[in-house]
């Protein structure tokens, strides 16, 4: 059973925490139960993402359209999850588990012991991940194009897992970053929305497309009705 299930939701009721209710408010924290309960049913994509509607978050919410997506904005906002705004009215979303835990300074660890295996606690442990100048000390130690910055904030992003499983190497990441990042696809100084149709699920290249954007002054901002677009800074 996922953790953040047995924190925020149950079948026939809702269980919100209190110290969540303080920190984000009621409504968001609502929101947030029911997009738990989703994803425990729902089937997700590689990335983790599960797909559902903003009209079935107002009918087991019973929030108004308004309210739903204005605490979506807000979740969004404080990092606990992602969305993608679909043509056809559905939306794609994920939540960060470890981003949730981190704000109630839960330590998941000691919630996962009757469910992990002691061999895979242990092998959690002994992974610490880097510092940001470790990984680029790296990069210039195997002369590669210096993409630390990159990859930090993609693993952090993800936990500093892969896939499902805790990163075991980062220095094994690094590499297999550098040689992925061979491939190298020429970006444009400009957003473009069919570039990431064409990009697809592949999540890492999406990555670099994005930090390209920041790197020369482009900025995402984020509104339920419109989803996640990018403007350049003036």
């Amino acid at each position: 059973m996922n953790l953040t299930k047995i924190l925020l939701s149950g079948s026939q009721y809702f269980i919100l925490n209190k110290d969540l209710i303080k920190m984000i408010g009621l409504e968001p924290t609502l929101i947030l139960a029911q997009l738990v309960e989703f994803e425990e049913n729902k089937s997700k994509d590689k990335n983790e993402y599960f797909r559902t509607t903003i009209e079935d978050l107002i009918l087991l919410t019973s929030l108004s359209n308004f309210k739903i997506k204005n605490g979506i904005n807000n979740l969004y906002k404080k990092k606990l999850i992602d969305i993608i705004v679909n043509k056809n009215e559905t939306i794609d979303v994920k939540i960060f588990h470890l981003q949730i835990y981190n704000l109630l300074n839960i330590d998941f660890k000691l919630l996962k012991k009757n469910k992990v295996k002691k061999k895979s606690i242990v092998n959690q442990k002994r992974f610490k991940k880097p510092k940001l100048k470790e990984l680029k000390n790296y990069f210039l130690k195997i002369n590669e194009l210096d993409e630390s910055e990159i990859m930090f904030d993609y693993y952090e992003s993800k936990g500093w897992k892969v896939g499902s499983s805790p990163m075991k190497c980062w220095k094994s990441a690094a590499r297999n970053w550098a040689r992925r990042g061979k491939k190298t696809i020429k970006f444009p100084n400009h957003y473009d929305k069919n570039i990431e149709l064409k990009i697809g699920n592949d999540s890492e290249t999406l990555s670099k497309y994005h930090n390209h954007l920041k790197k020369i002054g482009w900025i995402s901002k984020y509104s339920p009705s419109a989803g996640i677009t990018w403007s350049k800074i003036k």
